[in-house]
């Protein structure tokens, strides 16, 4: 092939690629004039991870009258989190609806999901499953609660469930990965207790973006989450520590383990001393749940009028 002929050919193709580029960069810039909004950040968006935060079970709160009542006990009391399980029942669209009006009066929504067989499965299915779920109908992210305590197996070889759970949040938290979810993991304060330190440290490590503890035993609360505390600040994760405001004698509850008769002023005030002890740590609270929080919101009301 002689010179000119290798340039001439040279040249087709780089015209080939130029036109090629133009008709992307049209095909771009059409695609944005009929769809602005794609272009711009959107009008509100959900807060940072890491506000104080709130638990809620029931679904009266996709009423929208019920819904303007949690908002508001919620700004009062400081909680820019929502930890909020769905019924499968529930229309999605009344979902996004929920999760788009979270968003516009600053609240970060987190689907709430866990059941006790889920520690069973080391394939995390019921975990990817409902990620999906969050990811589909709008939320910030999920808290996974799965207590095994509640299974045959867990009382003959907690080990071996202890592993089997520890292997599902790891394919959860990848799974939030890829839709682009924080994932909470919830768990009660003894797992290290149980000798299960080693576990705890892979969950925080690789099986999380933040670890939320049940921390209920008002007797030594500081002294309880310190191993947690500890791995948290190791891998740079956030820490959630959650009260209980439930009534005693509510699954076996005792006084010593929620704060329905000390009062939200002796709650805030624990949290306070609790996150001066750990200072420098992304440390948040959580109160359990919305329905014992109105009740003793409105008792704290109208103790004071």
């Amino acid at each position: 092939m002689s010179k000119v002929g290798a340039a001439t050919k040279k040249h087709r193709a780089l015209i080939v690629i130029l036109l090629a580029l133009i008709a992307a960069l049209a095909f771009v810039c059409v695609w944005l004039y009929l769809h602005p909004r794609a272009a711009e950040p959107q009008e509100r968006a959900f807060p940072e991870s890491g506000g104080n935060g709130l638990f809620s079970w029931h679904d009266e709160v996709f009423d929208p009258e019920e819904r303007e009542i949690l908002f508001e006990l919620m700004r009062s009391q400081g909680l820019t989190e929502l930890y909020q399980d769905v019924p499968f029942n529930l229309p999605a669209a009344e979902v996004i609806q929920f999760c788009e009006a979270c968003r516009e009066n600053g609240i970060r929504p987190y689907l709430l999901i866990g059941e006790p067989e889920w520690a069973l499965d080391k394939s995390g299915t019921g975990i990817r499953t409902q990620i999906q779920r969050a990811a589909l109908m709008g939320f910030a992210g999920v808290m996974v609660d799965v207590e095994p305590g509640s299974t045959s197996e867990w009382k003959d070889d907690r080990a071996s469930v202890m592993t089997t759970m520890t292997r599902g949040f790891l394919r959860g938290k990848t799974a939030a990965e890829e839709n682009s979810l924080e994932m909470l993991v919830c768990l009660s304060y003894y797992y290290d207790d149980y000798g299960f330190g080693e576990e705890l440290e892979t969950i925080v490590e690789q099986g999380c973006d933040g670890l939320a503890i049940m921390n209920y035993d008002r007797e030594d609360e500081i002294g309880q989450i310190e191993t947690e505390a500890a791995l948290c600040k190791t891998y740079g994760k956030r820490l959630v520590n959650i009260y209980e405001l439930q009534e005693v004698g509510k699954y076996d509850l005792e006084e010593s383990h929620t704060y329905r008769e000390a009062g939200l002023p002796a709650l805030w005030e624990s949290s306070e001393k609790l996150r001066d002890h750990y200072g420098g740590q992304k440390i948040s609270t959580a109160l359990h749940e919305y329905r014992a929080l109105k009740t003793v919101a409105g008792e704290q009301t109208a103790a004071t009028e």
